[in-house]
């Protein structure tokens, strides 16, 4: 499994993150839950993601379409990673060190 050091070079944003980000988090096999919560402004919703290292990432507060069609997106990423066991896989390559 990935060190978490190493992965967070990769998830540089943790709250109010736009959509695109949690939808990549979620096809690189990192998330492992997603949920959505009401926002103060009418029809608006946010996503909730759990990473498979238990942090948690939210999005940005979007209209509820948009949301809608996020978390269709995003489940579909979590379902391929569960059906191949992805978080047992997971790992940060490291780089050659420069001579």
């Amino acid at each position: 499994m990935a060190s978490r050091l190493g992965l967070d070079e990769y998830i540089i944003c943790t709250n109010n993150c736009n959509l695109r980000f949690l939808e990549a988090l979620a096809m690189n096999g990192f998330a492992v839950k997603s949920r959505i919560e009401d926002c103060e402004k009418p029809r608006h919703k946010k996503i909730i993601l759990e990473l498979f290292d238990g942090r948690e990432v939210t999005s940005q507060c979007r209209f509820e379409d948009e949301v809608k069609q996020s978390i269709r997106i995003i489940n579909i990423y979590i379902g391929f990673a569960r059906k191949n066991k992805a978080w047992e896989k997971l790992g940060v390559i490291e780089g050659k060190p420069e001579e």
